[in-house]
């Protein structure tokens, strides 16, 4: 794993502005490093626009329009031979999460499945308050959706049921939940602080999605948060901001948004 060198040399033009684009799953908990980054320095601005998901990371970084991009996975082999490399952030749990009516404090595998598929429609049929069951779902390639796949196997081919609706990026999932006090989605914990509605974690098979399970391995639904780079390429904006995300107070914005930091692995 290529980690990135306070030491090199920028090789492009210093700037106080540092954009970085990408995706939606570590979102949330870097604006949060952004704005604790402004108040230490006021030389550079980190700005996190929109999500524009994993590929458009891999895009604007291989094309030069942005020098770090934030992924919600590891590097796959054959993206790392095009030149990147990878930055560790830490460990998300990816949740399961109600609605703000939602009274059910957990699932189980089965469950997830049955709700998934069409089986089960209202939260009454397993104890729940009557409500339909608002379901929304991600694409295959969605990270939190792969991360269920490795925990849930049946998961990986499930048939969404036809009142599932499918979203494409993490805003549309906050919204929906937001707007639906019976909906029913998953998200990784950071990214799930941006609801504006009290949304409820649901423990999966009696495990609380949390980092402490994570970190023991009890709760294994978790993605990687990190961010990449062109190797070799770096800004002074860059360097300064990955020297405040591993320092402690870095890692404790991190742990307060429920992110196993890497810098404290």
């Amino acid at each position: 794993m290529a980690i990135l060198s306070f030491a090199l040399v920028s090789q492009a033009a210093q700037a106080d502005e540092l954009v970085i684009p990408g995706s939606g799953n570590p979102e949330y908990v870097l604006q949060a490093l952004a704005d604790a980054f402004a108040k230490h320095q006021s030389q550079h601005r980190v700005v996190i626009p929109p999500s524009s998901g994993t590929a458009g990371a891999l895009q604007d970084v291989l094309g030069g329009k942005a020098v770090l991009g934030r992924v919600g996975r590891a590097l796959r082999s054959d993206e790392a031979a095009k030149g990147f490399s990878y930055i560790p952030l830490g460990r998300d749990p990816v949740a399961f999460v109600g609605g703000a009516g939602v009274t059910i404090k957990g699932l189980t595998s089965a469950q997830v499945l049955d709700l998934y598929s069409g089986r089960l429609t209202n939260w009454k049929e397993i104890g729940g308050k009557p409500g339909p069951v608002r379901a929304i779902g991600r694409e295959a390639s969605d990270a939190s959706r792969q991360a269920i796949h490795r925990a849930i196997k049946p998961f990986e081919s499930i048939a969404f049921g036809e009142h599932v609706k499918v979203v494409h990026l993490d805003p549309q999932m906050i919204e929906l939940l937001d707007r639906y006090p019976t909906s029913l989605g998953f998200l990784n914990r950071s990214a799930l602080a941006a609801c504006k509605t009290k949304v409820v974690f649901l423990s999966l098979d009696g495990v609380e999605p949390s980092p402490p399970n994570v970190g023991a391995g009890r709760y294994t639904m978790a993605v990687d948060l990190g961010l990449i780079h062109k190797t070799g390429v770096t800004s002074s904006a860059a360097t300064a901001f990955l020297a405040f995300i591993r320092s402690s107070d870095g890692v404790g914005v991190l742990r307060r948004h429920g992110v196993l930091s890497a810098a404290a692995q």
